[in-house]
């Protein structure tokens, strides 16, 4: 055999084989995981030939990057990862700035104001040594009973909308990566607090907080019934219209079938809504993740593949899998669109300012149009996109803002304003969830207060006595 055909049979052969992919080769979303004992590749298969996306499970928390001093800071650990995804092209998600477990013991002894300095200093030193995130949580497991900040008060604290300080943390966030998805990340939130969930990130969002995404945990899904699952999806979506991940699936069983089976039902479930951008599994090693033996690994520390990780292989090569669609085309944010309202709660009869914050990556706005109610407001071609509305009913006016491109391609996004009652006063610029109006409780002067509260409370715009 001459060395000409030689070659050409090679390439040919080569030609036939994914030497280098990923076990998605779908563009527009990731199948991604974490390190596994604070190292990348881990087992018989390199983790770039199965996976497209990663995060570090523990090495980016503040702790981790701070914890023996103020400002010194060791980002060995999170490189790792993050060099790694480079070599290999794909996203680098950072997690996280703001969560209630993993932060430096000498941040309690500070002030307020010195806490407050502490959380800039990071946010600085890590926009410094990673100037280019992809993708961020934020803030991390802030519902009531998981891990909400104990420093929040440095951040404005709950404020009136019961969530100022995680409006603060998306703020510092999105002025030093504007370009980056900005992502808030919580547990429990297919079954246990799904409501609680809702209303968090639906104020966050009604009140224009930069926030493009919510991130489900998906710990709590080994024991959903495929029906209540698919189910809770579409509540969680239909309330929040926004962009989806799924942050760290894992199915933790030593059951086989079991697992297989959750994994059928839900996988194809998450991966084929065109709101869900992507997938990142909480470990894939069995015997090495965080759960009960590490059983919820899919692959045995032989090399050999348990049947969920069989069937994914093979799912992953489907045609409805490369083809899916994502919110966000080649993984990246092109469109930065947040509705503010001045106030998300007001007196039917107040005009109420709105603007519209918009930036196109690397296209040209061509006009944002906004919307009350489903009903056509106005037209504005230049920023700031600014008006006011005046709510004349009452309940909840949906916002929307729908921003054109001068390629034809239009970028939307809702916020809300509830309007009360002449007469129920001091509860401007806070939230009511009117679907379970029995969480949003306030006192008289706004305040958001749990179910314990005694006195004068506002439910659903309406006065009550607590006794």
């Amino acid at each position: 055999m001459n060395k000409k055909l030689s070659i050409l049979i090679t390439i040919a052969l080569l030609g036939g084989m994914n030497v280098s992919a990923q076990l998605s080769s779908n563009k527009d979303k990731f199948l991604g995981n974490i390190m596994t004992e604070h190292n990348v590749d881990y087992g018989k298969e390199k983790f770039y030939t199965l996976w497209n996306q990663i995060t570090p499970e523990k090495e980016a928390k503040w702790d981790a990057l701070e914890g023996s001093s103020r400002g010194y800071f060791i980002f060995s650990g999170s490189d790792r990862a993050y060099n790694y995804a480079k070599q290999h092209n794909f996203p680098f998600k950072y997690n996280c700035f703001i969560c209630g477990r993993q932060y430096p013991n000498w941040l309690n002894s500070l002030s307020t104001e010195e806490q407050y300095k502490a959380i800039e200093e990071l946010m600085n030193a890590v926009k410094k040594h990673y100037p280019d995130l992809p993708l961020i949580d934020v803030v991390n497991e802030a519902l009531p009973g998981h891990n909400p900040a104990p420093y929040k008060d440095a951040l404005g604290g709950d404020g009136k909308t019961g969530y100022d300080w995680i409006i603060n943390a998306f703020e510092m966030a999105h002025e030093r990566w504007p370009d980056a998805i900005l992502i808030y990340n919580d547990y429990d939130t297919f079954q246990g607090q799904r409501s609680e969930f809702i209303d968090l990130v639906r104020t966050l969002r009604d009140a224009g907080a930069p926030i493009d995404a919510y991130g489900c945990q998906s710990h709590d899904l080994t024991d959903m019934k495929e029906s209540d699952f698919k189910a809770a999806m579409n509540e969680i979506q239909n309330a929040l219209k926004m962009p989806m991940y799924s942050t760290e699936y894992d199915i933790g069983t030593s059951d086989d079938d079991l697992q297989l089976q959750r994994y059928k039902e839900q996988i194809p479930y998450m991966w084929e809504a065109d709101y869900v951008a992507g997938i990142t599994l909480w470990g894939y090693i069995y015997g090495k993740t965080w759960t009960t033996d590490g059983n919820s690994g899919i692959i045995k520390q032989d090399g050999k593949d348990r049947p969920a990780m069989t069937w994914l292989r093979e799912y992953m090569a489907s045609d409805a899998a490369k083809n899916a669609k994502s919110p966000f085309p080649g993984m990246v944010k092109e469109a930065s669109v947040y509705v503010k309202p001045a106030a998300i709660a007001v007196t039917m009869g107040n005009a109420v300012s709105v603007t519209v914050r918009a930036h196109l990556r690397t296209k040209t706005i061509e006009r944002v149009d906004l919307y009350v109610n489903d009903k056509f407001m106005t037209s504005m071609t230049e920023a700031p996109y600014t008006t006011e509305f005046t709510p004349e009913n009452k309940g909840r006016n949906i916002l929307k803002a729908i921003v054109y491109a001068t390629d034809g391609t239009s970028y939307e996004r809702l916020s809300g304003v509830t309007a009360y009652m002449p007469g129920v006063t001091g509860i401007n610029e806070i939230n009511v969830n009117e679907a379970n109006s029995n969480r949003a409780i306030y006192n008289i002067s706004g305040q958001r207060v749990d179910k314990n509260y005694k006195g004068v409370t506002i439910i659903n715009g309406k006065k009550m006595i607590k006794k």
